[in-house]
């Protein structure tokens, strides 16, 4: 009598891929979101026998589907290297695989992300955005407590380990292989409580009459650590003057602000479009590249400076019409330190700063002065920073 297969048993916590040898656990990512973000991660677990070792098994073994996995099954194997396992709820093992295959089967256009490799995809990728060669098999919508979601909780860079509390990064190590590679754009996903928080703040701070247009994409943007750490030290310095947090203010009483500008590329429409372009007269890449320099502004209502908003629709104004081949728009959500604020009701244009002792201008809307939404100016390169580009159709 011939002998029955080992039945594979799966992982406890994503139910997706096979446990790791003896653990309950595919990875540390599931024992860690399954235990606490201080348990499962066990000094003996290899992460480079990980691969072989569920392969050895998928191989020896009979594949039996948990009871709340997809009534349709996909390819156990890569279709490209043949080799490895393919991800759950595609055809390829990784995004390179699947480039590979699209490559040797049919003409594909050539990446404009080539001379770097993206880090909007990983093996858990969005729903909405399959890059060429893939193929999403039959699955059921993202819930909570699917492993699309968990991914939200995982580092934007690494797209593996879970994200230190208050950051978009899992490590100090990760953050600064970011820094290294800036200027950088960074995908989050729809399901990831950051996408829903700009989200929210992008439609409710939308005071036109008609819907707020939807968010399609949103990045997180990295700049180089030498321009961060200019932004850091100026908002300590505005700190320690005014000590906002003793006020129960964010330090240096940084807000997030709008800011939109005109863009002549098509940078963030899709994932595999990334990489600034070279052009002086789009301003989004210039900023991108470059961060926000007050030379380079154009004199407003309160003088020469740097302007946002905390009304998405009035930036909307600024950004123009969609680029050749483009149905998409992009407008920035900025860290800015407010500090001490001036506020201001009437056209100044003459300032070149606020007044001694304030960090900032702030102009309320007013419709009996012409000033249909809110406006906050400041005057230092340092005092703002572009954080997220947020695409818009």
């Amino acid at each position: 009598m011939a002998s029955r297969k080992p039945v594979i048993r799966w992982c406890k916590q994503c139910r997706k891929v096979p446990a790791y040898g003896t653990y309950d656990y595919c990875s540390r990512g599931c024992a860690t979101a399954a235990a606490g973000a201080n348990i499962g991660r066990d000094s003996s677990f290899s992460p480079a026998g990980f691969i072989s070792n569920v392969w050895e098994t998928i191989k020896s073994a009979e594949v039996v589907w948990p009871e709340d996995s997809p009534s349709t099954a996909y390819s156990v194997t890569c279709k490209n290297c043949r080799s490895h396992p393919s991800t759950p709820g595609f055809e390829f093992c990784s995004r390179k695989c699947g480039q590979e295959y699209a490559r040797a089967h049919r003409s594909a256009p050539s990446s404009p992300m080539s001379n770097r490799p993206s880090r909007s995809h990983s093996s858990r990728m969005s729903s909405d955005s399959i890059p060429a060669g893939f193929t999403r098999s039959p699955i059921p919508p993202v819930d909570p407590k699917s492993s699309a979601a968990r991914s939200a909780a995982e580092c934007l860079m690494c797209r593996t380990v879970p994200k230190m509390s208050g950051s978009q990064f899992c490590s100090d190590g990760c953050k600064k292989n970011a820094h290294k590679e800036a200027p950088l754009l960074l995908e989050v996903y729809s399901w990831d409580p950051k996408f829903y928080d700009i989200a929210n703040q992008f439609a409710t701070t939308w005071k036109e009459e008609s819907r707020p247009p939807p968010v399609i994409r949103i990045y997180k943007i990295v700049n180089s650590k030498k321009v961060e750490d200019a932004y850091e030290d100026y908002k300590k310095a505005v700190e320690k003057q005014g000590k906002f947090s003793a006020r129960g203010k964010a330090p240096g009483n940084e807000n997030r602000r709008w800011h939109g500008t005109e863009r002549k590329c098509n940078i963030g429409d899709s994932p595999e479009n990334l990489t600034p372009c070279n052009s002086s007269q789009c301003f989004v890449c210039c900023i991108l590249r470059m961060s926000y320099d007050v030379k380079l502004s154009t004199t407003g209502w309160f003088g020469k400076g740097i302007y946002t908003t905390a009304t998405s629709s009035g930036s909307n104004e600024y950004v123009g019409r969609s680029p050749p081949g483009s149905n998409c728009r992009a407008m920035f959500l900025n860290r800015v330190v407010v500090g001490n604020a001036y506020i201001l009701n009437k056209q100044q244009e003459s300032l070149k700063g606020p007044p001694k002792g304030f960090d900032s201008v702030i102009a309320n809307a007013d419709q009996s002065q012409g000033l249909a939404y809110d406006e906050l100016v400041v005057y230092k390169n340092e005092a703002i920073r572009a954080s997220w580009l947020v695409i818009y159709g």
